[in-house]
């Protein structure tokens, strides 16, 4: 795949992650989002296993596209 900025050549990968949460709203103590807020992605339970979220990442201007569609969101 391309890279949509710089049109690079992307490298297929894994976010290894934990708890994530990707969200409008920067949050300081927790990772649960309030009722007001939109979120797109958003992972859980980190200690039972951790999360692989597939990516890909530009070697050049080191941005990473994710598919967040099969995850937990409200973006309804």
């Amino acid at each position: 795949m391309k890279c949509p900025f710089c049109n690079v050549e992307m490298i297929h990968g894994y976010l290894n992650c934990g708890l994530t949460l990707w969200s409008t709203r920067k949050h300081r103590i927790s990772l649960l989002p309030d009722k007001r807020e939109q979120f797109a992605l958003r992972l859980g339970k980190p200690l039972l296993s951790p999360h692989h979220v597939v990516s890909d990442c530009c070697p050049s201007c080191k941005r990473i596209l994710i598919d967040s569609s099969d995850y937990e969101n409200n973006l309804d």
